[in-house]
């Protein structure tokens, strides 16, 4: 119960497209709608995941042209083969305190989502979460 929860959560919080979405965002949309965004996942450029049973990628793996960050390649690398992808979208989505900021308040955890310009501090991150099951 707690997962679908956690799923929805994300779900809602984020900015989410379908690969339609993203086709039509191309300068020279291929014909085949499921172009570029098919091709990207399988050469793990991307991901993504299901959710009422349709596949839907999270924005902030694109930049301002619809294009993948190319940063997003190393992490999906980094982060190895997982077979359950909603645990690479709740990686993102959830704050982490590998990956932290100054503030006048103090140092605050900040969600990978939040900080792609920051892509040394990400893949410290997961190498750090290699051999746990929390962030």
């Amino acid at each position: 119960m707690r997962r679908i929860q956690t799923i929805r959560e994300i779900f809602r919080e984020d900015e989410w497209l379908t690969a339609e979405m993203l086709n039509r965002q191309q300068p020279e949309p291929p014909s085949n709608r499921s172009l570029p965004a098919s091709d990207w996942r399988q050469r793990g450029k991307i991901f993504s995941v299901t959710f009422d049973r349709k596949e839907y990628f999270p924005r902030y793996q694109f930049d301002a042209a619809y294009q993948p960050l190319p940063l997003m390649r190393d992490i999906l690398v980094a982060f190895g083969t997982e077979p359950d992808t909603w645990k690479i979208a709740a990686w993102f989505h959830y704050p982490n305190g590998w990956i932290v900021e100054s503030g006048s308040e103090g140092a605050k955890a900040v969600a990978p989502k939040d900080a792609l310009d920051r892509g040394n501090d990400l893949l410290r991150a997961l190498e750090k979460r290699k051999g746990t099951y929390v962030a």
